[in-house]
């Protein structure tokens, strides 16, 4: 066999399998969420949203964020959480890994750690502790860096 044989059939190997199987990691088991703990020096806007989202007492849910950027657009990441654990997360129709999706906790967690790196960070939270909206601007003399969340969550019955 040629190299250029061996090449195109580890290509062709690699695509096919790729294309077909959908990964061990996919199908786990559920994953803990990451709890998010205001601390006593958290911004006071943040803590009163995770305030308003934990008097409600959701342990059932689906998160969906849709990523917008000055980059390819993509498909939203929809994740599925039940009793405070992520057991499904897809982005369209690919199921992805847990570690690839969005918990409140999760949302919050990204949010306390952009608010104290990034140059301006501004969110819209929902009247239920949700951020329906984030813009995170890591460096204002940039430009298109910046990054957009927009976040729907409706609850599991």
């Amino acid at each position: 066999m040629t190299p250029m044989k061996r090449v195109c059939r580890t290509v062709l190997l690699v695509l096919v399998l790729g294309a077909g199987a959908t990964p061990a990691y996919a199908a786990a088991d559920p994953r803990p969420v990451d709890p998010f703990v205001p601390g006593i020096h958290e911004d006071p806007a943040l803590a009163a949203a995770w305030q308003d989202w934990q008097a409600r007492d959701v342990d059932d849910y689906v998160v969906s964020v849709r990523l917008s950027c000055f980059c390819p657009p993509s498909p939203v990441v929809r994740t599925v959480v039940r009793d405070d654990a992520i057991v499904k997360v897809t982005r369209g129709e690919r199921r992805l890994r847990a570690g690839r999706g969005w918990s409140m906790d999760g949302l919050f967690l990204m949010l306390r750690e952009a608010m104290a790196d990034a140059d301006s960070v501004d969110v819209e939270f929902t009247r239920r502790g949700v951020p329906k909206s984030i813009t995170v601007d890591p460096e204002r003399t940039a430009t298109d860096e910046e990054t957009y969340y927009a976040v729907t969550l409706s609850r599991l019955g």
